[in-house]
């Protein structure tokens, strides 16, 4: 059975050339030993983009594998809808997501993302924020999960 991997990470990111070598190699590991063919963003900001462009990459060598966002909110727009369909191979909402205050979707995205996923990749370098949360959530819930933030 095919596995799921997602990112969390900071909107603004700056990886060094070795932390987005050792991003590739985690994720390549995914692939060939873990059965990881679905790979999840939020497509937010810098550490989504990173790990999106990455996931566009290999998938010249790895065709099976898909690339997909998690939205935080019901598309309004069809042509912002229509673009990202462009960049991803498939863009949904969460199952639930349209429950409660929209001030706190993206909360509960980034917490069915965490519970849904196999195995999670972040970059965490502060104790705050959308992506730290998601960091205890999924420690809390014992996901199998790497910090390329952490040195």
């Amino acid at each position: 059975m095919s596995k799921i991997c997602t990112f969390f990470g900071h909107r603004y990111a700056s990886l060094s050339k070795e932390q987005e070598e050792k991003l590739k190699q985690i994720i390549i590991d995914l692939i060939q030993n873990h059965n990881v063919t679905n790979f999840w963003v939020g497509g937010m900001g810098d550490f989504d983009s990173i790990a999106s462009k990455t996931i566009r990459n290999l998938k010249k060598d790895f065709q099976h594998i898909k690339l997909e966002c998690a939205l935080a909110y019901i598309p309004t727009n069809k042509e912002n809808y229509e673009d990202l369909k462009r960049h991803y191979d498939s863009v949904f909402c969460p199952q639930g997501i349209e429950l409660g205050p929209p001030r706190f979707a993206i909360c509960r995205r980034n917490k069915t993302m965490v519970l849904e996923a196999d195995f999670l990749i972040f970059y965490v370098k502060t104790n705050f924020g959308g992506a730290y949360q998601a960091l205890k959530i999924a420690k809390r819930n014992n996901k199998t999960l790497f910090n390329i933030a952490e040195e």
